[in-house]
């Protein structure tokens, strides 16, 4: 399913020029915290598709076939206003979520148009660029031009922050780092240690491969978010070695807006009873 003829691939360029009968994107949200304590502190914006005939269609089965249609900045222009305009109504409601996170896609990294999209969606939505982390997500290596570095430096001096998601998996490497403006590092779950790392006897051990990518962070002056995090041993692991904020399935998935601002309250009391 990776070509323009494909039923899920017809059926994505129906549902994004707002055709009927082909269901609706939701964006849901999953929640960034303090590791210290669990404060809520951000949210990552993350897209999900309700079909008719295919039910939920989760992002990995389709934002992969957006890309390749070539609707994949379409799809993030998509997210991008959503997430802003939600971020405006939790404010209205007194609920601060401090930042969101969108992805960034290698489509919108290249388009021309980039700078303006974000300018774009930025004044429709009434949020200030500081509010907004655009997360580079790039499992192919980027074609970084000139141009296209300007336009992520221009973003970066009107207080956009970018993240480098996804660190350790893929070409999100040290190579990718050096090339662009980060504020945050946002480290794989690949990395953390648990069942689903398998490794060889003599490889270095989860910890000393952890506290290497911290320093590596603070040599470049990037925040780290730990993502994935799904036991309280891996919660304690990052919190050991320095790591400041984290998100994953411990704390909460990733969920629709009326249940996120739920969960973010609900939080929010538990933290202050806490310390009170």
């Amino acid at each position: 399913m990776t070509t323009t003829g494909t039923p899920l691939a017809r059926s994505l360029r129906a549902v994004l020029d707002g055709g009927s009968g082909h269901g609706s994107l939701e964006v849901h949200y999953q929640p960034v915290v303090a590791v210290a304590d669990g404060a809520p502190l951000g949210a990552e914006a993350l897209v999900r598709w309700c079909h008719p005939r295919f039910g939920l269609v989760p992002p990995d089965s389709f934002v992969g076939i957006a890309e390749s249609v070539g609707l994949g900045a379409c799809l993030d222009t998509h997210v991008l206003l959503t997430a802003l305009r939600q971020l405006a109504a939790w404010d209205a409601t007194g609920l601060r979520v401090h930042r969101v996170g969108v992805n960034l896609g290698r489509s919108s990294l290249h388009a021309p148009g980039l700078v303006g999209i974000v300018e774009q969606a930025c004044a429709l939505s009434g949020t200030a660029a500081d509010r907004l982390m655009l997360e580079v997500v790039e499992h192919d290596e980027l074609d970084l031009t000139a141009p296209r570095l300007a336009a992520v430096q221009a973003l970066a001096d009107a207080d956009v922050t970018f993240a480098l998601d996804d660190f350790g998996a893929g070409h999100a490497g040290v190579g990718l780092l050096g090339r662009l403006p980060f504020g945050v590092l946002k480290l794989d779950r690949s990395l953390l240690p648990g069942r689903h790392r398998t490794v060889a006897t003599t490889a270095p051990d989860a910890r000393a491969l952890l506290c290497g990518v911290v320093g590596l962070a603070a040599a470049v002056g990037a925040e780290v978010t730990a993502e994935g995090i799904e036991t309280p041993a891996q919660r304690e692991l990052v919190a050991e070695i320095g790591v400041p904020h984290a998100q994953g399935w411990l704390y909460a998935p990733a969920m629709p807006a009326d249940a996120f601002e739920a969960w973010w309250r609900a939080r929010v009391d538990a933290v202050a009873a806490t310390t009170a």
